[in-house]
């Protein structure tokens, strides 16, 4: 039985969120196509000195391997991240995100309790609770620590 570190179990979400974000979506185009006209985006591109159209990079290519780590912790019938409560899993995506892309001001609990409203779901009690920042923190670490748990159960691990 392989050992899951919790910062094992933070990094295999964070990578399975961003392989979620980089796989491709059929319906996607379909829906953007009719969404708004593409000249504002040739004008624009005609003053950079082109007509290239260099923000519609294709995504890249995701191996076999980044889907199941999807569908084991994401996307599945039974998905790993389902250990952590459903009051918190908000919370946990907020995280990660803020996490991974930190925007000027870059991370800080401060900051996600203000993102979150300063309020957490209480599944016992279903209702929204005021809560701190250090709060969130601590319910942050409690539910990756569950996904570690699962993770070692079902032995999975980041390659």
């Amino acid at each position: 039985m392989t050992v899951v570190t919790w910062q094992q179990a933070e990094d295999t979400l964070t990578a399975a969120f961003e392989y979620l974000g980089a796989m491709r979506d059929a319906e996607r185009a379909f829906l953007a196509a009719g969404s708004r006209t593409a000249w504002p985006e040739i004008l624009r591109e005609t003053r950079a000195g082109d007509y290239a159209d260099v923000e519609a990079m294709p995504s890249p290519r995701l191996t076999r391997q980044c889907a199941n780590l999807v569908e084991v912790m994401l996307t599945g019938d039974r998905p790993l991240a389902n250990v952590i409560a459903e009051g918190h899993r908000a919370l946990v995506g907020r995280v990660i995100v803020m996490q991974r892309w930190p925007g000027p001001d870059g991370f800080g609990w401060d900051l996600v309790w203000s993102r979150m409203g300063g309020e957490l779901y209480n599944l016992a009690r279903r209702q929204i609770l005021p809560a701190t920042s250090e709060a969130m923190r601590k319910a942050y670490s409690r539910a990756i620590g569950k996904v570690a748990v699962a993770m070692e159960a079902k032995g999975v691990t980041q390659r």
